[in-house]
């Protein structure tokens, strides 16, 4: 029995030995892919993340530099629009100025003839309107 018994219990460890012994080959063989896939997969993640970093500054300038540019664009426009302001306001003083200077030189005339009873010189009161006027419009 020992001579029967012996060489299947043998073959069967050593059946079992190569088994285990490819197996664990096996297992190191795939450890180590499975370290190359997760090494391909960190430099694809860094490579990405770098790209989006770039692509964020990309595009941070360019909002950076188009907001840049809308301030310039108020800018101008708001200074052009005060300017126009002030000159329709000096066209508007000038034209009241213009419109009411008859009716002042014909109320200091009136004033002038209730007040001393003399018709003053109307190139006098019209003299005395227009440097009046300059005074307060200066």
């Amino acid at each position: 029995m020992w001579r029967v018994g012996l060489p299947k219990i043998s073959t069967t460890l050593e059946s079992r030995q190569r088994k285990i012994s490819d197996d664990l080959t096996k297992a190191k063989e795939l450890a180590v892919e499975a370290d190359e896939v997760l090494e391909a997969y960190e430099a694809k993640l860094s490579e990405a993340r770098a790209n989006a970093q770039e692509e964020i500054h990309r595009a941070t300038a360019l909002a950076a530099a188009d907001n840049e540019k809308r301030n310039n664009d108020l800018g101008e426009m708001l200074s052009a629009n005060a300017v126009a302001a002030r000159e329709r306001i000096d066209q508007e003083t000038k034209a009241a100025t213009e419109n009411i200077t008859p009716v002042a030189e014909e109320i200091a005339q009136k004033a002038v003839e209730q007040l001393i009873d003399i018709t003053p010189n109307i190139n006098d009161v019209k003299l005395a309107v227009s440097e009046s006027l300059k005074e307060r419009t200066t």
